[in-house]
């Protein structure tokens, strides 16, 4: 027992010691850091609004927001800095999210009920590339605040909507919405990096993102606009850790 408490005594007193809680600057110092949260989708159509015949009877499709379709889920990302001076650094992050989509009511055929969801399997899906620019509010101490403008590319896979209707035991499956597309985004980053010691540092970062919309498919014909997304905003919300040396 006596050996615990000094052990503990001697961990404690490390951690807490001056060397370990000094704050290092960041010129001429790289940063990694693993990020993991999620995102929310803020505004944008991802269905427009749209009439015509389906199924050689008349329907009515609404505009749903990709807030309606996809629900937040995980965001992770890796990112590289390195310290150009002692206020401002320089970062390259890869991006990846997933969210998965619901089924939800678009509209009308004969008064009946249409639902429409997307494949594939209701996910979406992409992966991406950030650079920015940080520029620290505060550098000097162990709490780091900082805002960085941000541009980047995004790479969608192709998603294909399924229209049904139940009621009058009809469908139409697997038609493509979006083609594969590679888009830009841009954005604003603001967060904060807490040192824990010389090396290692954790922290929170959340934004705003601006993604282009994706190539449309006018796969299903009759609707013409009914694939015309918006671009959307976004804002990823993920916790830090990492090392800079």
């Amino acid at each position: 027992m006596k050996a615990r408490s000094w052990l503990a005594a001697t961990v404690l007193g490390a951690l807490l010691s001056p060397a370990a809680l000094q704050a290092e600057g960041l010129e001429g110092r790289f940063s990694i850091a693993f990020q993991g949260g999620t995102q929310s989708e803020l505004a944008g159509d991802l269905l427009k609004s749209t009439s015509g015949t389906l199924i050689d009877k008349p329907v009515t499709l609404e505009s749903k927001r990709y807030r309606d379709v996809y629900a937040p889920d995980l965001r992770l990302q890796g990112l590289l800095g390195y310290g150009i001076s002692e206020r401002v650094e320089i970062i390259a992050r890869g991006t990846y999210y997933k969210a998965d989509g619901t089924a939800l009511e678009v509209g009308t055929l004969n008064d009946n009920p249409v639902y429409a969801f997307f494949d594939p399997y209701g996910e979406y899906e992409e992966a991406g590339v950030e650079v920015g620019l940080r520029f620290y509010i505060a550098a000097a101490g162990r709490l780091k605040s900082y805002i960085a403008p941000i541009a980047g590319a995004r790479f969608l896979s192709e998603t294909y909507i399924n229209l049904e209707v139940p009621d009058a035991g009809s469908a139409i499956r697997n038609v493509p919405f979006h083609e594969k597309s590679t888009v830009p985004v841009f954005g604003l980053d603001l967060g904060f990096t807490f040192d824990l010691g010389e090396h290692f540092f954790v922290g929170v970062d959340t934004g705003l993102r601006y993604q282009v919309a994706p190539t449309q498919a006018d796969g299903l014909a009759g609707f013409p606009e009914i694939d015309d997304s918006d671009g959307k905003w976004s804002s990823p919300v993920v916790a830090s850790i990492g090392v800079r040396f």
